[in-house]
């Protein structure tokens, strides 16, 4: 009797008894946010007066869920003289359309590192990444001959 009962009890014990395992399955996908520039590293004018326009264009992509802002910095805040002082400039716009973005940043102040920036949300099209241009127009005539220049700087960063 009692080879019975241990017997029935290691029958119990071995069937039916099912023996699990989780495996935490995942992966990670790394956050990219960048300009990619178009063939013009640099934009002068043919001629630097009033309503004078060049554009320029470009590639922003950015995989982030929560969106991503984009921004456009005047170093000097206009288009300064090189051969005088940082209140000679002439200024100018410079207009982002890349929809979502639309926005424009007038740099005719001379404060130094002038922004304008705009936030969006994330979309398979921002993921995949979006053709832009920035159009430039010059607001005014210069006062001073020469050459006038100024940074101007295109970003991109996740919400």
């Amino acid at each position: 009797m009692k080879k019975l009962i241990v017997l029935s009890a290691i029958a119990a014990l071995t069937s039916g008894v099912a023996f699990a395992s989780d495996v935490a399955v995942g992966g990670h996908v790394p956050s990219v946010c960048k300009v990619i520039p178009g063939s013009e590293s640099s934009v002068t004018f043919p001629e630097l007066i009033d309503g004078e326009q060049s554009t320029f264009g470009f590639k922003i992509k950015c995989n982030d869920y929560d969106g991503a802002t984009v921004t456009l910095t005047s170093s000097e805040g206009h288009m300064q003289t090189v051969d005088g002082l940082d209140a000679t400039g002439v200024g100018y716009t410079a207009e982002l359309a890349a929809l979502p973005y639309n926005f424009t940043l007038s740099a005719t102040t001379g404060v130094d590192d002038l922004s304008m920036s705009q936030s969006e949300d994330g979309s398979t099209d921002l993921a995949n990444g979006i053709p832009g241009t920035v159009t430039l127009t010059v607001v005014g005539n210069p006062t001073f001959s020469g050459f006038y220049t100024d940074q101007l700087s295109l970003t991109i960063a996740a919400n």
